[in-house]
């Protein structure tokens, strides 16, 4: 100890209550010019003249003077009066040359200047900046503290992290993380305010590797958060409203609802969406039957899933197997290499919709009820079975009750298929629906040609009149058409087809006929009225919804002339 108090910068004087210097350190005696031996046991006025060390003795108090070695040198005397671990009252002496305390005045001028700058930068960062020392009490924090914090300066200093954990000021400290872990590290932390921080804290280690102190600096995230959480509450309702329209799109063809039948038509095509059983759906040809079918997997749960369509008609019978069930590996010469997949298999988890089931052929048929009842595809080629899970939807103009009888298809397929028959009324069963629909097309195709076309005075009475044996689809093409080559914008009766005018509704019923009367005139004229429009049997039966062996009878029955037919 007395090595060290030798080497200090400074003189060092201790005197005793009486008076007298019990010890003095070589700076001091070098200081008065004495051989320090010397100065021992001396009174401390003999050697400095101006003491108040008894002064600083009696009274407790400090006193500051000055020393005057000689006319060159000057030197500053501070005395305070202390105790001794006896409990003996001393003075203690202490020497400055005024050099050092002019460099002393620097140094502190200089840390004064540094410490400014420092509370000048931890203001204006804006952000909230804490230092703690290596065991985690906070040295030093800014003014944003109680604006972030909601807690004072003064109730922070002093204070360890931990404190404020156990007091819920915050969740946990990054303080904590940075000494347990040793390395600087970034955390979302939540203030008892509600504010949310993003922290990042930075370890200080001295040149010997030991932690020493911690720096936090805190970003008030709360507004960026909420703009996130806006943000995705905002992108939520865009996906939203972008799904609706998509669904507004995919049903721009959907006709519109206005008469009770089809009213009860998607009632019950929305009460049985959600159950896997096979839907039949029986019509004729343009009614809506594709409609339907999307509206039924649109409003089941398997909405999300794929919706696959095969038109069993315009599938040449051929490629109708590979299409259904696929293929494997090198089981065609020329075909895919790696064979194909089965839009079957395709419509796994989703909708499988066979259009015109009745032109499917009758080898086909065996292997589609085997997938209707076992609920596995064998593609050609594979002996080994692919579970799917298929929502059946089939659909035809045909007779298909009278396609059995004639063994045109198959008993088992049709009792397979027939467990939800939906019906879906021709055009001429809901002829209050025409003029919304005719408004709807002429509306659809004015926006898709830019045009600003309207219906003149009657024009809707006479579509109304209209047999409509190509039902929603003919209804549709020809206001497309009077809307692309009607020269005005006022659609009148002068524009509408020759045969639209010329084939109406019979209304030449004499009173005195019977049911079945009325009904063979009506049927008569029916079948004459189409049959002038098609070229040959075939193409009417489509349009009548009835087989052709069937129209060919009843084209017998009523004598009509068929030669210039095929």
């Amino acid at each position: 100890m007395e090595t060290v108090v030798n080497q200090m910068p400074f003189g060092l004087i201790i005197t005793s209550n009486q008076g007298l210097i019990t010890f003095a350190n070589q700076r001091a005696s070098a200081m008065l010019s004495q051989n320090t031996k010397n100065l021992i046991s001396k009174t401390v006025l003999s050697v400095i003249p101006n003491s108040n060390a008894i002064k600083a003795i009696k009274t407790n108090q400090p006193f500051l003077s000055i020393v005057k070695k000689d006319k060159q040198e000057t030197l500053i005397l501070f005395e305070q009066g202390i105790l001794d671990t006896d409990g003996e009252k001393k003075a203690i002496s202490i020497l400055f040359d005024t050099s050092l305390v002019e460099h002393l005045a620097f140094q502190t001028n200089k840390i004064n200047e540094l410490k400014q700058e420092l509370d000048l930068v931890m203001s204006l960062v804006g952000e909230l900046v804490t230092i703690a020392d290596g065991k985690g009490n906070i040295l030093r924090v800014n003014e944003a503290c109680e604006r972030i914090m909601g807690v004072s300066q003064k109730d922070f200093i002093g204070k360890p992290m931990d404190f404020l954990v156990n007091q819920k000021i915050i969740d946990h400290s990054s303080t904590r993380k940075v000494i347990e872990e040793g390395r600087s590290v970034t955390i979302i932390q939540t203030t008892k305010s509600g504010r949310r921080l993003l922290v990042s804290g930075y370890p200080i280690f001295n040149e010997d590797g030991v932690l020493t102190k911690v720096i936090n600096i805190s970003k008030d995230i709360t507004e960026t958060d909420k703009l996130t959480k806006k943000l995705e509450e905002t992108k939520s309702l865009v996906e939203h409203y972008q799904t609706e329209l998509e669904k507004k799109d995919k049903n721009k063809d959907r006709p519109l609802v206005k008469s009770k039948v089809m009213e009860d038509t998607y009632d019950l095509v929305r009460r049985v969406a959600d159950v896997d059983s096979t839907v039949l759906l029986l019509g004729e040809s343009g009614v809506g039957k594709e409609v339907l079918a999307r509206t039924l997997h649109e409003t089941s749960s398997r909405r999300n899933r794929p919706f696959i369509k095969v038109n069993c008609g315009a599938i040449p019978e051929t490629l109708m197997e590979s299409e259904l069930f696929g293929y494997s590996k090198g089981t065609f010469t020329g075909a895919h290499r790696d064979g194909k997949q089965g839009l079957i298999i395709a419509a796994n988890k989703g909708t499988l919709f066979l259009d015109e089931i009745g032109e499917m052929p009758l080898n086909l048929q065996v292997k589609l009820l085997q997938v209707l009842q076992e609920k596995q595809v064998t593609p050609l080629g594979s002996t080994t079975p692919i579970d799917v899970d298929v929502r059946f939807v089939a659909a035809t103009n045909r007779d298909l009750e009278e396609m059995v009888e004639n063994k045109l298809f198959r008993s088992d397929l049709y009792y397979r298929l027939n467990i939800i028959p939906i019906h879906i009324p021709s055009l001429r069963e809901r002829r209050d629906e025409i003029p919304f629909l005719a408004e709807h097309f002429l509306n659809r195709y004015n926006k898709k040609y830019a045009k600003r076309k309207y219906f003149g005075e009657g024009v809707q009475d006479q579509l109304m009149e209209y047999a409509w044996l190509g039902n929603v689809r003919e209804l549709q093409n020809t206001i497309e058409r009077l809307v692309v080559t009607v020269p005005s914008d006022e659609i009148t009766h002068y524009h509408i087809p020759e045969k639209i005018i010329r084939h109406k509704y019979s209304k030449e019923f004499k009173p005195d006929l019977t049911l079945k009367d009325a009904v063979n005139l009506f049927e008569k004229e029916l079948i004459e009225n189409t049959l002038k429009d098609c070229l040959t049997l075939k193409e009417a039966s489509h349009i009548l919804g009835v087989d052709p062996s069937t129209l060919t009878r009843k084209v017998r029955k009523f004598n009509i002339k068929i030669a210039e037919l095929q």
